[in-house]
């Protein structure tokens, strides 16, 4: 059941979305300098600890409840599946790609979403199938990243697949927390699963890492670890439960559709990540194709069963 939009909020709603958008494209390309210098597993555990100790700060500020009923602990447990594994994921996928095709591929989360509603015997129209069609032929496209020749090989593929099941890993862990949301609060779920997910992840990290990689990074890339760990995590969730209650889920989806322009642009503008014509025409089929598959499954969603 979609969230109803909260009157006269709309124009701040807008606002936060635009501002929660491109804090959460921003990740993409800070994360990569970090990842010159810090190991992906290292990187992903540690910001996301800090990021859900964060939110419990938020929650307690706020006044929010925090405890997690006893009922629920073996459902959050069984959501780190989702957590842990697009954390790693995402740092492993970083490492090995561009922050430009990272931003772009991810965004096929929805496409995933939209073949597990499938699997759980929801009804998906044919224009949710040729939006996912047309959504991972964008994703060839930007991986080719050449209009005019065959560029793909295992070595180009590496991040892409890793990216693919980042975005996997995410739309099962939206799919899992959905009836707790509702229930406990969207700011509750995600500051406990962000927690438990980075202290699964964390022990593994060190098995193969150390912490003196820490010690590794100037000053500039430490501020980069806390940034990304604190302003696309912590405070984008922020507002994006925030943009849900004034704006409902509909028009706050069309937002998300700006991470992967803030992190193309970003990494472009500021971090040197080129921008081809290839990448740009692929994240518009990209796009599109989500695009497609979103309208296809908020009509499925309006019929009745």
């Amino acid at each position: 059941m979609a969230t109803p939009a909260r009157p006269g909020g709309r124009f701040t709603g807008d606002l936060l979305m635009f501002g929660t958008a491109m804090l959460m494209g921003s990740s993409y390309p800070f994360a990569k300098d970090v990842l010159a210098v810090m190991s992906p597993l290292l990187y992903s555990a540690s910001r996301y600890l800090v990021a859900s100790l964060f939110l419990f700060a938020m929650m307690a500020l706020m006044r929010k409840p925090m405890a997690l009923p006893r009922r629920d602990w073996l459902a959050m447990l069984l959501s780190l599946v989702g957590v842990a594994l697009f954390q790693a994921c995402w740092g492993l996928a970083m490492a090995r790609s561009a922050p430009s095709v990272g931003s772009i591929v991810m965004t096929t989360t929805t496409a995933f979403s939209a073949i597990l509603a499938w699997f759980g015997g929801r009804r998906l129209p044919a224009l949710g199938w040729a939006g996912i069609a047309i959504a991972f032929a964008g994703v060839v496209l930007v991986v080719n990243n050449s209009l005019g020749s065959f560029t793909l090989s295992f070595g180009s593929l590496d991040g892409t697949l890793l990216w693919m099941l980042s975005a996997f890993a995410w739309a099962l862990y939206v799919e899992r927390c959905a009836p707790y949301n509702a229930r406990l609060g969207a700011l509750r779920v995600m500051a406990w699963t962000t927690l438990l997910g980075s202290l699964v992840l964390l022990p593994i990290s060190l098995a193969f890492d150390s912490l003196g990689e820490f010690a590794l990074l100037d000053d500039r890339l430490l501020g980069f670890w806390l940034y990304t760990a604190i302003f696309p995590v912590g405070v984008a969730f922020l507002g994006l439960t925030s943009g849900l209650d004034r704006l409902g889920v509909s028009r706050v989806m069309v937002y998300m559709y700006l991470i992967p322009v803030a992190g193309v642009g970003l990494s472009a503008a500021f971090f040197g990540d080129p921008l081809t014509a290839a990448r740009v025409l692929g994240g518009l089929i990209v796009l599109a194709g989500v695009i497609l598959t979103r309208v296809a499954l908020d009509r499925a969603a309006r019929l009745p069963v």
